[in-house]
């Protein structure tokens, strides 16, 4: 008979302690609690800044073009060491990642020619300074140098020629 009153009672009290979360989660708007942040050793406490908006690039490209209207595409990152780098790998947002390049490093791309010019996208970041350059057949038509430690982009939407 011991045995029944203390199963029902250890199932009553089962019974409150559900009904008093359920009012918990009512009265705090059905939101999950927000957890802590925490920093993680060797990972950076800063929020990355925020990049600016693409560019247009006006450099007319009509005689860099190649017989075969394809881009030509080369990106370039100079400096000492090594670095990590982002890149557009065919001009419609499909972003690659390399870390630890020797620097320094170049990538050269051919990209059909769809009719809509493309965006090039590339960014380096190494201990030291490092400095993106984007060319189209052949012809410089962006770069950017960084500083110490800084992320170096090299950005837009070419021209139609």
């Amino acid at each position: 008979m011991a045995d029944r009153q203390l199963i029902g009672r250890i199932a009553i009290a089962g019974i409150v302690v559900a009904a008093l979360a359920t009012c918990v989660v009512l009265l705090n708007g059905g939101e999950e609690p927000r957890a802590e942040t925490v920093a993680v050793v060797g990972e950076p406490t800063e929020a990355a800044p925020s990049r600016g908006p693409d560019r247009t690039i006006t450099r007319t490209l009509s005689q860099a073009r190649p017989a075969s209207n394809d881009w030509r595409i080369a990106y370039e990152l100079a400096g000492t060491g090594t670095a990590t780098v982002v890149y557009d790998s065919n001009g419609l947002g499909l972003v690659h990642q390399e870390l630890q390049v020797t620097l320094p490093w170049r990538k050269e791309l051919t990209w059909k020619n769809t009719g809509t010019p493309p965006t090039v996208q590339l960014m380096g970041q190494g201990e030291g300074a490092v400095e993106c350059r984007v060319a189209v057949g052949g012809a410089v038509v962006t770069s950017e140098k960084s500083a110490p430690g800084e992320v170096a982009t090299c950005a837009g939407r070419l021209a139609p020629s």
